[in-house]
């Protein structure tokens, strides 16, 4: 019973962990547009001296260098260019508290079964990986340490298939609550005791400005938006010049994360810590992953 639940269990922390560059090769010889993390000594020369409309990412269906389209970017003015116009922006900073209603990302993490139903973050980009698109509403309150993303539409790899489902960060656990897989319902919320609470809103507080650039963001349909590009170790982090507030994530072996600008709320109406009967029942026997 143990083995089926964690086949269909979906751990998404590794949206926004920080990390420092990972010196792993780069073994899939993705080049500058798609990854250039932050540059670290240690690390392989791609990544040095990363500038604007470089590893920004784009829509992903695959390792192979074809299965990568890279978003449209324009260079407004590198950091030191920025500067010498007077132009400092500060590092993007979430909300404390906030509802995003148009939340879309492409999952990209470790190919550990032959469906993609485990999915497990990891720290290097080496294997082959999976790429899974969801879209639905991300609600955020760091106050009362609770994160809940409701996925309305997510991908599976069964045909014609969708999966509904929410995913509740709460203190040191999650509760991955499947509502819906394919067209039978399946109700199952286990608990995982991944060790660390939800993301710091301020966790890209010591992020390295790029510059500035104009973006064709995905997803959103706004056409091309003019950002501040900010990167720490491999993630990279776009914020609007007109609200300030983030619009888009990349990080080349975990995922790409969209905000759409025109549907931030900055009122969480709902309890976050509330769960579900289902998820209740999985919390009183939580995994930890590390036993």
């Amino acid at each position: 019973m143990m083995n089926k639940l964690l086949l269909i269990v979906v751990i998404v922390i590794n949206m926004f962990i920080p990390a420092q560059s990972i010196c792993d090769g780069n073994p899939h010889k993705w080049g500058r547009l798609r990854r250039c993390d932050e540059y670290d000594a240690d690390c392989p020369d791609l990544f040095r001296n990363c500038t604007t409309c470089e590893g920004i990412g784009g829509m992903v269906s695959g390792d192979k260098l074809n299965e990568f389209t890279p978003i449209k970017c324009t260079s407004i003015g590198t950091a030191v260019e920025m500067k010498a116009k007077g132009i400092v922006p500060k590092p993007p900073i979430f909300p404390k508290q906030f509802v995003n209603s148009g939340f879309h990302e492409i999952q990209i993490f470790v190919k550990r079964d032959p469906l993609c139903l485990i999915q497990i973050p990891a720290a290097i980009s080496n294997g082959s990986h999976c790429y899974k698109r969801q879209e639905g509403v991300f609600n955020y309150d760091i106050d009362n340490i609770a994160l809940r993303i409701d996925y309305l539409r997510s991908k599976t790899p069964l045909p014609l298939t969708n999966m509904t489902e929410h995913f509740h960060h709460i203190d040191n656990n999650v509760h991955p609550e499947i509502t819906k897989y394919g067209i039978d319902p399946i109700p199952i919320c286990p608990c995982i005791n991944v060790g660390v609470g939800p993301v710091s809103n301020d966790w890209a507080h010591d992020a390295l400005y790029v510059g500035r650039e104009t973006l064709d963001v995905e997803f959103i349909g706004m056409g091309e938006l003019m950002v501040d590009h900010f990167v720490k170790g491999p993630h990279h982090v776009w914020k609007s010049i007109d609200t300030g507030e983030i619009v888009r994530l990349w990080q080349p072996y975990n995922g790409l994360e969209v905000f759409d600008p025109r549907k931030w709320e900055y009122k969480v109406t709902e309890d976050l810590r509330k769960l579900d009967v289902v998820c209740e029942l999985g919390a009183k026997a939580c995994i930890n992953p590390s036993h």
